[in-house]
């Protein structure tokens, strides 16, 4: 590639041409097909009169460093090969193309269209070009800012003296004829990179000349889209970010597309830098906090030079424009990229109608990602309105946006951007009365659909306090800053069953005892957080820490004879007595609430409620036949009330019943369809106990191979990671079974091959987990010879030695399995007989004996 400077008497423009070296350069760009030979090359172009035209260009080149261009090829591409690949199919499409790339200042817009250029200009029969605008400036003669002109002076070739004869003829003709005349005909791939000036004069070039070519692709680089027909605009993203999830793994960290472009331009100054289990939750901060654009990514990188993560992470925290508005060219490879050679711009700096820049202000008042109607609910105005302004901040680029799975759209800011707009409302006073329309919006809002967490809208409801989650903090903290206790109590209530389903009990105790400590006026909201504050602490480490909120939330529904209040706190005093293994106390608070229900009124909900608590008590105390029927009954009350999330709970106890009287391809089948639907809901407590159930069922089930078992290690890993992270209790799980499956578990693999399988399940995210549970378990590569006396069991036989095992007697393996006494007497013989014990001590041992000691006796066998 070769660079040229034409220069006017008040423009300048910078170009990059196709090259293919040793030839004329005209007639290789008029006729050849052959791919280009890039350059690296930054000199520009000078040749006089006396030169030939078919002198290899490249003899006439020297190397500067004013050129920034050729500097792409010193630092690597991280993360842009889709884009890359996508951009390449629509440019070489059969037909002219006109393409917009799109984003924020520092994305890396310029750095990906050179590269496309450098891939693709040779599939064009007459190569491309180039140019780069930002320098541009226009004559007042020129109505288009002297684009057209600029693009005609980048594709005339020919030499100064042929240019000086004809240049009397072509300064009569307009710009947009002579650029005619130059693309008649041609094969073309012309990139413009506008930088920081405005596209105008773009859609007029194409619309004028794009006829005349036989196929014209051409691709702008700006902040702002053209917007003409045709137009395929490309928005290029910042670069992903750490999830929670990737913070928590080493490797997955390092896979993080911002996180390595971080690590390598660090490594580019600092060869001693890398990942470390003790800087990676500061590296993924980082990266969270740069929002993951490149520019200032590789500006910390520079910073990194000669300081830690952490001493940059504190210093961003306190002063957030600290990268953005210092010295582009100090960081590695930064200054190279056209159009990053200053900060990204500030929200009223983008073109923006004064309304809009306004508006956009007031929108810095989102933490996170928001809707239209979220926009206009805020600041009280009309849907339409509302929707076109941020459709021009998003052709700005001052606005981003997020894809759902339901097809709607939700937008976000920029950190940088954000920080700006609050400072700016902060200086206009306007920041204290924009959080009060912010908190009063969220506050009736998540008010209002509370209770659809209970119904058949609870999907949207979940998926909506997704969405609202941290705006419902940023809320919160607005509240508790002006002293409203009651509108704290009100959010934080409405918002804790969603803080349950996710594990967010600190949140949820956190800002319920906050409310109580300010001061609650109004009678019902003190008791619905008082309520809402008990149910929460019972989640906790320490969940007798409810016992005296739940107390006084009682004693004050009852004064007021409130029977569904006093119906619920109840229903929190048998789990807390259900935790405590008071399983007596429990079950006569449920049986209690059930006599008091009325039948024909409209709690069936609550009646499916008791019922499934009912169920695990029992269960719990060994009655499995009336523990099954109440929860087969709660099923059938939530799946009428539409609760599909509470009947999956439902069904997770049911299937661990159905597991325990032998029928495990229901109790599977039931499992499974539960999990995964818990899973779709992102209740991450019950998720967790349904990876622990269906661990169990996979042994019972399947515990003839060793794959089996290592997965139930794996599952019983996760689940008890993922029970610490959410604070759940083992409430909806006998601890028993618990225990003894895990004794089981590392009996049967051994020690060391358990610990293994449980730290790998551990590290596993909630969706690896459940996928793991839900895969099929593929069959044995072989039927077990009859030499395997293990394998000879039938699968009956086979359950009633595994529950052996476990020390249950005859009577007690009838009642599990839900056959008589006799019929599992009669199977204990057999079992003895096929392997040859002479007692139920010899069965447990020959059952538990490792399966990998049993696999590698034959191999030693061979060897020796």
């Amino acid at each position: 590639m070769r660079t040229q400077s034409h220069e006017g008497t008040k423009r300048t423009i910078r170009i990059v041409e196709t090259v293919r070296a040793g030839g004329d350069a005209a007639r290789s760009t008029a006729d050849s097909t052959a791919r280009p030979v890039a350059q690296p090359v930054t000199e520009p172009v000078t040749q006089s009169a006396t030169q030939s035209s078919t002198q290899p260009v490249t003899q006439s080149v020297t190397r500067s460093s004013t050129h920034q261009r050729a500097r792409y090829a010193l630092t690597s591409r991280v993360g842009r090969d889709a884009e890359l690949a996508d951009l390449k199919t629509r440019a070489t499409a059969p037909n002219g193309q006109i393409l917009t790339v799109t984003g924020p200042v520092g994305v890396g817009k310029s750095r990906l269209a050179n590269a496309l250029f450098e891939e693709i200009s040779g599939e064009f029969a007459h190569g491309g070009r180039y140019l780069e605008l930002d320098a541009l400036r226009p004559q007042a003669t020129d109505s288009d800012a002297g684009l057209a002109r600029a693009v005609v002076d980048a594709l005339d070739q020919r030499p100064s003296s042929a240019s000086a004869a004809m240049g009397d003829a072509d300064a009569a003709r307009a710009p947009l004829d002579l650029l005619r005349d130059r693309l008649a005909g041609r094969d073309f791939l012309l990139i413009l990179d506008c930088g920081n000036r405005p596209p105008h004069g773009i859609a007029e070039l194409w619309e004028a000349v794009a006829s005349a070519a036989r196929r014209l692709c051409l691709l702008t680089v700006s902040t702002q889209v053209l917007g003409m027909y045709g137009e395929h605009r490309v928005p290029l993203l910042p670069l992903a970010v750490p999830t929670p999830g990737d913070t928590a793994d080493l490797g997955r960290l390092g896979q993080v597309d911002s996180v390595r472009l971080l690590v390598d331009r660090t490594k580019a100054v600092r060869p001693g830098f890398r990942l470390t289990q003790e800087n990676r939750e500061t590296v993924a901060k980082l990266c969270q906090m740069l929002d993951g654009l490149p520019l200032s990514i590789e500006l910390a990188a520079s910073r990194l030079k000669v300081s830690s993560p952490r001493a940059l992470l504190d210093e961003l925290s306190r002063s957030p424009g600290t990268l953005t508005d210092a010295d582009p060219g100090t960081a590695t490879g930064a200054a190279s990229e056209p159009g990053a050679t200053e900060p990204p711009a500030c929200p009223d700096t983008l073109g923006l109608a004064p309304q809009a820049v306004e508006l956009l202000m007031r929108l810095g008042v989102f933490t996170e990602t928001f809707g239209v109607a979220e926009a206009a609910g805020v600041f009280e105005l009309p849907l339409d309105i509302t929707r076109q302004a941020l459709a021009e901040m998003v052709d700005h680029s001052a606005l981003l946006t997020e894809e759902q799975r339901d097809g709607s759209i939700r937008f976000w800011m920029l950190r940088g951007s954000r920080a700006r707009a609050l400072e700016h409302l902060g200086r206009q006073d306007a920041l204290g009365p924009v959080r009060a329309d912010h908190a009063v919006y969220f506050l009736r809002q998540m008010h209002s659909i509370r209770r659809q967490l209970e119904g058949p809208g609870q999907t949207t409801a979940l998926e909506q306090f997704g969405h609202w989650h941290q705006d419902v903090l940023a809320a919160l903290e607005f509240l508790a800053e002006v002293g409203n206790g009651e509108a704290v109590a009100t959010l934080a209530t409405a918002a804790q069953p969603y803080w349950l389903l996710r594990g967010e009990v600190r949140s949820a105790a956190h800002w319920l005892s906050a409310a109580l400590g300010l001061g609650i006026d109004r009678h019902r909201v003190r008791l619905a957080a008082l309520e809402a504050l008990g149910e929460a602490l019972l989640l906790t480490d320490e969940p007798a820490a409810a016992r005296p909120w739940l107390d006084e939330a009682l004693a004050a529904y009852t004064e007021r004879g409130d029977g569904p209040g006093t119906a619920t706190v109840r229903q929190h005093q048998a789990r807390l007595a259900q935790i405590e293994r008071n399983l007596p106390a429990a079950e006569t608070l449920l049986t209690l609430i059930l006599t008091d229900l009325d039948p024909r009124g409209g709690g069936q909900w609550c009646r499916g409620a008791v019922l499934a608590r009912l169920a695990e008590v029992r269960r719990d105390r060994g009655d499995t036949v009336s523990a099954a029927r109440h929860a087969t009954e709660a099923v059938r009350l939530f799946e009428r009330a539409e609760d599909t999330r509470s009947a999956a709970r439902a069904k997770l106890t049911l299937a661990g019943l159905t597991g325990s009287q032998g029928d495990f391809d229901r109790a599977e089948q039931l499992a499974c369809r539960a999990l995964l639907l818990l899973h779709d809901r992102g209740d991450l407590p019950e998720v967790a106990r349904g990876l622990a159930v269906l661990a169990e069922l996979l042994t019972h089930k399947y515990g003839r191979t060793a794959a089996v078992w290592e997965r139930a290690a794996r599952l019983l890993g996760a689940a008890d990671a993922l029970r610490r992270r959410v604070g759940d209790t083992l409430a909806g799980q006998p601890e028993a079974v618990s225990r003894s499956l895990l004794g089981q578990v590392s009996e049967r693999m051994g020690r060391s091959a358990f610990d293994t399988a449980w730290q790998q399940g551990g590290r596993c995210t909630p969706d690896e987990a459940v996928t793991l549970a839900l895969t099929l378990i593929e069959p044995p590569d072989h039927q077990p010879r009859p030499t395997d006396l293990v394998g000879s069991l039938t699968r009956r036989e086979h359950e009633v030695a595994m529950l052996v095992t476990e020390g249950l007697t005859n009577r007690e393996v009838a009642r599990r399995l839900g056959i008589a006494e006799w019929t599992a007497v009669n199977h204990m013989r057999k079992v003895m007989q096929k392997l040859g014990c002479t007692s139920r001590v010899q069965v447990a041992g020959r059952m538990l004996r490792p399966l990998d000691q049993r696999a590698a006796a034959p191999a030693a066998a061979s060897r020796g």
